[in-house]
C-alpha cells in the first residue's frame, strides 16, 4: 500500500512539474529583460546575431556613468537621459552586454524598438 501512495505521490509530483512547465509566459521573465529577435539574422564586425537579451535590471550605478564618460569623450551630452538617443543606444548596448557599435548600426527599425524599450525602462525608474 505504501508503494502505491509513492508512486501516486511520485507521478503527481511531475504533473505538477509539467503543468509548471506549460504555463511559462512572458510575464515570467525577470522585470526589464527584453529579448529582441531579429527577423532576419544581423551581422556587425563578421559577429551574427539572430537574438539580443537585454538585462537593465542588471546594470549599476557605474554603468550609467561610463555611459556619461563615452558620450563626453566623443563630445555628445545628454540633459535629459531619457530622451537622448545617445544615451539610450548606449545604455541598451550595456544591458546586452555588447559594444554601443554593435547597437549604432543596427538597421532603423531594430534600432528604434530597442532604443523604445531603453527609455521605457529609464522612464519606469523615474530617472
Amino acid at each position: 500500500m505504501e508503494d502505491i501512495k509513492k508512486a501516486n505521490a511520485t507521478q503527481e509530483a511531475a504533473e505538477g512539474k509539467a503543468e509548471n512547465k506549460a504555463n511559462v509566459t512572458d510575464s515570467d521573465t525577470p522585470q526589464g529583460a527584453y529579448t529582441h529577435k531579429f527577423q532576419k539574422p544581423y551581422t556587425y564586425e563578421d559577429k551574427t546575431y539572430t537574438e539580443l537579451v537585454f538585462d537593465f535590471e542588471k546594470l549599476i550605478g557605474d554603468d550609467l556613468v561610463a555611459i556619461e564618460n563615452e558620450m563626453t569623450a566623443v563630445g555628445e551630452f545628454a540633459l535629459t537621459p531619457e530622451i537622448s538617443t545617445a544615451y539610450l543606444y548606449r545604455l541598451a548596448a550595456k544591458a546586452a552586454g555588447v559594444g554601443s557599435d554593435v547597437i549604432a548600426n543596427l538597421p532603423i527599425r531594430d534600432f528604434g524598438k530597442i532604443k523604445n524599450v531603453a527609455r521605457d525602462f529609464l522612464v519606469s525608474l523615474g530617472l
